[in-house]
Formats: C-alpha cells, sequence, structure tokens
C-alpha cells in the first residue's frame, strides 16, 4: 500500500519496504456483503471504537491511533471467515488526510494486510539479505560416486546466526506478496556461494515463475551475477517450481525463452505433484525432470507409485530428457530406480545439504544384499520372491497398458490374469450409478458357460456390500457349498457354474467402479495369500489403465472441441479462413495425386455495408449467419467444405466436382439465399439481400500452384460484380475468360 510499502520506480523484486501501520491514520474497509459489515460494526461497537459508514459502497472508515490498525485486523481475524478476509478489501492511510487517486491501487485483502503487519521478521531478513545456500549432492544413479551436479537450497538466518528453514519463511512470504524479493535474494546468494565454493559440476536454482513481472527486467540481475562470476551458462539449471501452479503459462514460457535464450538449462521439479504435470512437461519441454520425493518413497514397495514412476521414467527415456530421483533414502529405491533407467539421484542415502558443498560421495553397488548372516537367505527368497511378484505384474501391465480403448484393455486384463492363474473363468463386472451391474467381459476355458453381459439388479448392494469393497477388501471363496452362503445366494452360484471364487474390487478415486473376478467352475480351490495379493496389484494396474483410458478418451474429446472451435468461425459457426485455408491444401494435395477435379465458389453479399448502416450490426451479424445456414444447407457432401472467407465473403469448397456441378450448386446457393427473403431496401439490385458468386473449376498438379484456382474464383466474383451483382460468373482457370450465368 502506498503508505505502507510506497511505490518504488525499481523493480518490484527489489522493492522491500517495511510497513508503516503501527503509525497513526485512517483505516478503511470494503465488504464483500452486509453480513461481514454486521460482525465488522458490532465488534467496533462492542470496543466503542467510533466509525463512519460509507454511503456509496458497502464499508466503513476509522482513525486509529498508532499500532492500533494492527490490534484491529488481528480480532477481525478471529471473528471473520477465511473467505470473508480474502473478500474484505482494506486501506490503511498513514496520518488524517483522505485516499487520493493513486492510494486506491494500494487496496489489498484483510488476509494480506494481516500477514504484512506480522512480516516484520521476514522483511527485516530480506533487507538485510540474511540468507544462505545449501547444497545436496545430485550423482550418477550408476556411479553414485560420480557428482554430476548441486541443488541449490535457501535458508534464512535469525539476528543470531541460526538456521531458519525455508518453510515458514515462504508461507509467510506468499501471504504478505513478498515472493518476488524472496525469490530474486535467494537466487543471487546461490550465485555467490557457488563462486566462494568454486563448485564444479551443474547447479540446479529453484525459481518462483510468478514472482518474475518481468522476465528481462527481473533476470537481468541474475545473469549479471552470473556472468561476474565467471560461472558457464550450460552450467546452471533453473527448476520451475512445479507445485507453483502458473496461472499464466504464455508468462511462463516467456521466463524460459529468456533463460533458454542466455543457454541455461531448465528443468521441471517435484514431477508428480502439485499443477497438471504432464501437461506441464509437454508445455515446457525441460531438459531434467525431477521425480517428487513422495514419488520416490517406498517406490519398490508400492505398486501405484511404482506404475506411476516407471511410466514417468519411460516417457522420459523416450523424450530424451534427463530425469532426477528426490529423496532417496535406501538402496532398495535406489536399485529399483537404476533398473528402471532414472538417470540422476539425490538424496540423503547418498549425501545431505550442507552448507559447504561435498566433494565426494559413497559408491553403492547395484546389489547390497549381505547373506552372510544365516537370516539373510530367508531375506533373500523374501526379495525373490518380491521380484518375481513385481517381473509379473510389471509383464502383464505392459500387455494391459498396449491400447487407451478400453473394451481392448479390460478383454486383455481377464484373458492375462485367466492364464496366469489357470482359472476357469475371469469376468470384469461393471457398476452402474444406482449399483447394478453387469458382466462387461469375460474370458473362459472351454467347457464353461458364458455369463457375458450377464445383468445383476441388487438394490440392497449398496447398504451391504459396497463398503466393504470400497474400502479395498476382496473376498475369497474356496467351496461354495461349504461357505454357508444362504440357498437362495447358493442356487445363483450353482446356476452360473461358480464353484469357487475370488473378488477384488476396482476403485477408482470417485469410488468402486467395479469387480475383478475368478471363477473356479468344476472344483474347489483353496486360494493363496500370495495369489490374493497378486490378484490386488493387478486389480489396480487396471483401475489405473482404465483411468488412463478415460481420461485419454476425455483429452481426445476436449481436442477435439478445441479443434472444432480453432477452425470454426465464432459468429457464423461455418469454417473460418485458418480451417479453409487447412482444407483447401490438403484437397488439392490429395486430387493433384487422383488427377480428379477441384471446383471453388467464391460468394459475397450485395451492398452489405449498406445493409449494416441501415440496420445495425446487430442485425447485420444476425444476416451474415442465415448467409452461412443456407449455404451450408445447399453443400451437402462430407468432403465439402463451407467457410467464412472474410467480413462477408464465405467460400466453398467442392472437391471431385466438375464445373457443371459447382454451377449447379452455386445456382442452389442463389435459390436458397432468396428463399430467406431478408429484405434490404438500399440494395440496388433486390429488395432483399442477394449474393455475388465466382466459381472455378481445376484439376490439381504437381506444376500448377493452388493460388491459380482462388485467383480465378476471385477474378469470377470481381466479374460477377462488374456487371450488376446478383448473378454467377464462372472463370476459366487458364486464361481467366468470364462467362456469365445470369
Amino acid at each position: 500500500m502506498s503508505q505502507i510499502c510506497p511505490i518504488s520506480k525499481t523493480c518490484a523484486c527489489r522493492n522491500i519496504a517495511r510497513c508503516q501501520t503501527k503509525e497513526a491514520g485512517r483505516l478503511f474497509f470494503w465488504f464483500p456483503v452486509p453480513h461481514t459489515l454486521k460482525k465488522v460494526t458490532s465488534y467496533l461497537k462492542q470496543f466503542a471504537i467510533k466509525y463512519e459508514l460509507m454511503h456509496e459502497r458497502l464499508g466503513l472508515s476509522l482513525d486509529c491511533r498508532p499500532g492500533q490498525s494492527q490490534e484491529i485486523a488481528r480480532n477481525l481475524a478471529q471473528l471473520l471467515a477465511p473467505r470473508e478476509l480474502k473478500e474484505t478489501q482494506v486501506l490503511f492511510i498513514r496520518g488524517a488526510i483522505q485516499p487520493q487517486l493513486h492510494d486506491f491501487s494500494d487496496i489489498t485483502s484483510l488476509q494480506r494486510f494481516i500477514k504484512l503487519n506480522q512480516s516484520d521478521w521476514l522483511v527485516e531478513m530480506l533487507q538485510t539479505e540474511r540468507f544462505t545456500s545449501y547444497f545436496q549432492a545430485i550423482v550418477s544413479i550408476q556411479d553414485t560416486s560420480q557428482i554430476y551436479g548441486y541443488e541449490s537450497l535457501f535458508r534464512g538466518l535469525d539476528e543470531q546466526g541460526n538456521l531458519v528453514l525455508p518453510g515458514s519463511i515462504m508461507e509467510l512470504a506468499t501471504e504478505a506478496g513478498l515472493i518476488p524479493q524472496l525469490d530474486q535474494i535467494a537466487r543471487l546468494s546461490t550465485i555467490a556461494q557457488i563462486s566462494r565454493h568454486q563448485m564444479s559440476g551443474h547447479i540446479f536454482i529453484n525459481f518462483v515463475p510468478t514472482s518474475l513481472y518481468d522476465p528481462v527486467l527481473c533476470l537481468r540481475s541474475t545473469v549479471d551475477a552470473i556472468d561476474r562470476a565467471g560461472i558457464s551458462h550450460e552450467r546452471i539449471v533453473f527448476e520451475v517450481v512445479e507445485s507453483d501452479n502458473p496461472q499464466d503459462l504464455t508468462h511462463l514460457k516467456a521466463v524460459l525463452k529468456y533463460y533458454r535464450d542466455a543457454g541455461f538449462l531448465i528443468a521441471l521439479d517435484d514431477l508428480g505433484s502439485g499443477y497438471s504435470s504432464l501437461n506441464l512437461l509437454h508445455q515446457l519441454r525441460p531438459d531434467f525432470i525431477k521425480l517428487d520425493m513422495e514419488l520416490i518413497r517406498d517406490v519398490h514397495k508400492d505398486v501405484y507409485k511404482a506404475s506411476i514412476t516407471e511410466k514417468l521414467l519411460e516417457i522420459a527415456q523416450k523424450l530424451n530428457i534427463q530425469t532426477v530421483a528426490e529423496g532417496i533414502e535406501c538402496i532398495e529405491e535406489l536399485n529399483w530406480l537404476r533398473e528402471r533407467g532414472a538417470t540422476l539421484a539425490q538424496g540423503y542415502l547418498i549425501a545431505k545439504p550442507s552448507a559447504v558443498p561435498v566433494t565426494t560421495t559413497p559408491h553403492f553397488e547395484a546389489i547390497a544384499l549381505n547373506v552372510a548372516s544365516p537370516d539373510c537367505k530367508l531375506v533373500e527368497q523374501h526379495v525373490q520372491h518380491q521380484n518375481e511378484s513385481e517381473r509379473i505384474v510389471a509383464a502383464v501391465t505392459q500387455r494391459i497398458r498396449q491400447s487407451l480403448e478400453l473394451d481392448e484393455i479390460l478383454q486383455t486384463t481377464v484373458d492375462e490374469v485367466r492364464q496366469l492363474f489357470e482359472v476357469d473363468r475371469v469376468v470384469i463386472y461393471q457398476f452402474k450409478p444406482d449399483w447394478s451391474g453387469l458382466v462387461a467381459v469375460e474370458s473362459l476355458a472351454q467347457g464353461c458357460i458364458s455369463i457375458l453381459g450377464f445383468h445383476v439388479m441388487d438394490t440392497c448392494f449398496k447398504s451391504t456390500r459396497a463398503a466393504y469393497y470400497q474400502e479395498g477388501n476382496t473376498k475369497a471363496i474356496e467351496d461354495t457349498q461349504t461357505a454357508g452362503l444362504s440357498p437362495c445366494h447358493l442356487d445363483l452360484l450353482r446356476s452360473l457354474q461358480i464353484r469357487a471364487n475370488l473378488v477384488v474390487p476396482i476403485l477408482q478415486q470417485e469410488g468402486l467402479w467395479g469387480l475383478l473376478i475368478a471363477h473356479q467352475c468344476r472344483h474347489p480351490r483353496q486360494w493363496q495369500q500370495s495369489e490374493i495379493n497378486l490378484f490386488k496389484q493387478l486389480a489396480g494396474q487396471t483401475a489405473i489403465a482404465i483411468q488412463q483410458s478415460e481420461l485419454y478418451h476425455q483429452l481426445q474429446q476436449a481436442n477435439q472441441e478445441l479443434q472444432r472451435l480453432a477452425s470454426s468461425d465464432g459468429l457464423t459457426k461455418v469454417g473460418n479462413r485458418r480451417c479453409f485455408d487447412d482444407t483447401f491444401n490438403i484437397q488439392w494435395l490429395r486430387l493433384a495425386r487422383e488427377q480428379g477435379s477441384l471446383s471453388l465458389i467464391l460468394c459475397d453479399v450485395d451492398y452489405f455495408k449498406l445493409y449494416n448502416d441501415t440496420h445495425g450490426h446487430l442485425a447485420g451479424d444476425d444476416a451474415l449467419r442465415q448467409v452461412a445456414k443456407a449455404i451450408s444447407q445447399t453443400v451437402k457432401r462430407p468432403g465439402d467444405l463451407v467457410a467464412r472467407y472474410g467480413g462477408e465473403e464465405f467460400a466453398v469448397i467442392l472437391p471431385n466436382t466438375d464445373m457443371q456441378g459447382a454451377i449447379a450448386v452455386a445456382r442452389d446457393i442463389q435459390r436458397n439465399i432468396s428463399a430467406l427473403k431478408m429484405t434490404h431496401p438500399h440494395s440496388q439490385v433486390s429488395e432483399f439481400i442477394t449474393l455475388s458468386l465466382g466459381v472455378a473449376t481445376i484439376t490439381p498438379h504437381s506444376q500448377l500452384s493452388p493460388a491459380t484456382l482462388i485467383a480465378a474464383a476471385d477474378r469470377g466474383l470481381y466479374q460477377a460484380k462488374a456487371q450488376g451483382r446478383n448473378c454467377v460468373v464462372q472463370m476459366d482457370c487458364e486464361h481467366f475468360a468470364p462467362k456469365s450465368l445470369l
């Protein structure tokens, strides 16, 4: 605020000013709803604080003695709801003056006002630049004794020089709007430390994209500091803090372009957490991705984490992006990541962050099991069994995910599971919103009856068994005849030829999607716990594959809609100029290969400016919509295209159409426009809206330019206007010899 944090002519990254609300002044409030105003006035009356209501807006103002504005704000924080704190606006003016025009740009939310008043220690830390950098080694994952570089981790220092961890600093800086200043000082501190320690290798520096107002202005000091320190640009890797949720992707790309143009490398930090990871991967195309430590923790034990991490590593390898696995704490995590192609490693297992960068790191062999002690044989057997289960899950998962089509995924799942477990029947039962459901897919051994499409309407399922399966529980029956089932249930299982079964839920975030069920039809079966565990893992993989399929199809639909919107004229809903250009070029190349005819009609609404001047632009827009609709109704073949060529001009592309066919279409367009009977009192050719049309036909070939056909049709349209409008003119592409067809 102007009296709290005075406006500076320098970049906001460098503007660090103390808040002055401890002084006397006038405090203004504007409230989102009357209910909030009522709560605040009740509080003020309770403590006999005088105030003045505003008549123009829902608000009030009051005089404050030194420090009173802070006290009032803190008390209101206890009184108002979080949303009210965010939506209540505040302005503090030192002294007894009324706010001036420039002061209104300093209005802020009550929530930020409170945080600003609590940020004295952080402002002082920023002003005195009491920050340092710790460094954590990043090593080659195949040879952990080889240091590739270091990640810089900023730390604050209190007045006694003790470390202040970044969590509390970041939280307050975010709320108080001090992230730009903090981000810049942290970068400069890192560069100073790099220079002081004469560090080698790559340096990974975090930065918050939304803290940069202007890439050139805000980053110039950083680049200058790097150059003064004599650090090669290609050694610096700037990490986009991915959980920062960048709202303006265009701005973020501009920031990264500035870095890339200067020769720096880019990393996407904490992949697997925060904002739209895969979308950012596609949009930003980084040199490195850093896998979030929450994904890495126990990745060798957790099938969900393993599946996601494995897929991310696979994507990175295909795109030639280096991967940094963060937060490795045990040898099992390291070995798991090694086997799946991670590039670099970072974590407490290798080296902890330190003020002085480490120069040596331990070397870990690929196999770290010590079989010297008697108990290690059991450990080794357990690990081998675990590895075998992982291998089976990985192999089956790979086959399940060869397609993104839901039907193929489900069918592959039941086929693979039936062969793996050697059972008679495997089905996937899919629930509907009313908790009824049906057998969606089935894999069947010879001699067993099919139950594909079997529908169950169990109105009691939600109250009896849904919660059980939603919690991830399984159900295994070794012998239906001795399981103590109800007579009606037992009769149903007999009719379906089920002697033993194993049921595992397929869970999605929104709840229970369906059930993966194995049936033994001819005899009982004792289900081993290892089989049940493996069955659950495969159901989990199936759930992921289903979700990926659904997301893929949602993305396809969204892309199709975006493509439609990008190719559609917003006013008339026919193709736009971009759509025309793309379609015209595609059809030209196709018909050049096939030696087929391509016709083009260019249409122009006669005296349309006079129509707009008479009826107004809204009526003009409506007329264009009706004209576009009438032309579209004339053009009926799937390969034909109607597009708005510009203003009141439309184009019709007619593939595999000779001149006679094109003339017939042009006359039909005239008839449809005439049938609209849209009055046009100032037209000089008719009392209704009419069109002038130019028609041209050509057989494309490699020696001709597509512009030839467009120029011929355009010439025909020009001739139609010259001959009095409301007519069709056929143009010979070779000689541009006009032929009028009234």
